[in-house]
């Protein structure tokens, strides 16, 4: 009921001018923010997590990496550390954050690096890597320290800003009217199927001046964390699903199209998991079902989960998630493009 979220009020006005205000400081360049010769491409949103910025950012690093050498720069959330680092595969997510080690992982020949201090971190890469083509800057947005070159919002389709109110009244991070500062907008996990009007009704609504573009989620292989042997999902009958991460509604709906008997352990996004999790997973797991079936997690929960030898014996799959463009995948492309070549010819 609406009328339970009176008394957040007066805190979402607190809010609310203290990001102002903030914004509005660095909008009248009272507080200068530091600029680059070099490509810098910020990835961020303006609402609290799960619009999936670590799959856009990984769409850019295979948009990029047969052309130009690039790096990306993470805050490293819900990493124990803050100083500048560059990730490893021997990292673990305590160290480094769960994202950057998926993407490091992932792409193991990419420079990813974290630091708490965005500004401290693009000079420390710089001054190791002189040549680099370019930096992605992982959830970024609000971080305004730095000037980007080129600034991607996202938007989640079934969850859009331009609906939201500012924290804690909704999950805003900011008032929405400063999505202007991005210079393209992506609306992801739309529906495979979203039509041209909706699209086009969906642009009305957000009255953003700049080009919108709209994703999809691409879900990929199933894979062992251990031994990588790969599972088609229709393979298998039964799984326990574990997930943490912001909004599994979108992976929970792919499980549910296969027709799959399967149990949901939900936990909160980043979470840090423990031996008695470890322990509760493998005992429903034990009690879930006779035969036939598998654990299933997503890529950033593995990083945690294959900390626990308990799980060694045991079937623990991950399923990778990669994002693609429904229209104008051409026209992002070339923005990105143009924007990395030009800036090379400038600096």
């Amino acid at each position: 009921m609406k009328w339970l979220k009176w008394p957040l009020f007066p805190f979402a006005f607190i809010f609310w001018l203290i990001t102002s205000i903030r914004n509005g400081l660095f909008d009248k360049k009272l507080i200068k923010p530091t600029s680059f010769s070099i490509p810098i491409i910020s990835v961020g949103n303006i609402t609290m997590g799960g619009t999936g910025k670590t799959p856009h950012t990984e769409y850019l690093i295979r948009l990029l990496n047969p052309k130009f050498k690039i790096a990306i720069l993470s805050k490293g959330y819900g990493r124990k550390t803050k100083d500048f680092r560059y990730v490893s595969s021997s990292n673990i997510p305590n160290e480094v954050g769960d994202e950057p080690l998926q993407i490091k992982n992932k792409f193991c020949e990419t420079i990813i690096a974290v630091d708490h201090n965005r500004v401290n971190g693009v000079l420390s890469i710089l001054n190791d890597f002189p040549k680099l083509d370019g930096i992605v800057l992982d959830d970024a947005f609000q971080h305004r320290k730095i000037n980007p070159g080129f600034s991607i919002l996202l938007s989640d389709f079934n969850n859009p800003f331009h609906k939201d109110f500012i924290f804690p009244l909704g999950y805003l991070r900011e008032s929405k009217h400063h999505s202007s500062r991005a210079d393209v907008l992506i609306v992801s996990k739309c529906p495979k199927n979203l039509t041209t009007n909706q699209a086009d009704n969906l642009k009305n609504e957000i009255s953003f001046n700049g080009d919108v573009f709209f994703s999809t989620i691409i879900y990929g292989d199933i894979y062992h964390i251990f031994n990588k042997s790969k599972l088609e999902l229709n393979k298998t009958k039964n799984l326990v699903l574990v997930t943490g991460i912001a909004y599994p509604d979108e992976l929970v709906k792919h499980i549910k199209s296969h027709n799959i008997n399967f149990k949901h352990l939900n936990f909160r996004d980043h979470y840090p998991y423990k031996e008695k999790d470890a322990s509760e997973i493998i005992e429903i797991f034990d009690n879930f079902a006779d035969n036939d079936k598998i654990i299933l997690t997503t890529q950033k929960d593995a990083e945690k989960l294959k900390l626990f030898k308990s799980f060694e014996k045991y079937p623990l799959y991950c399923i990778d998630i990669e994002i693609d463009f429904i229209w104008d995948k051409n026209k992002f492309d070339k923005k990105i493009y143009d924007y990395v070549i030009h800036h090379q010819i400038n600096s």
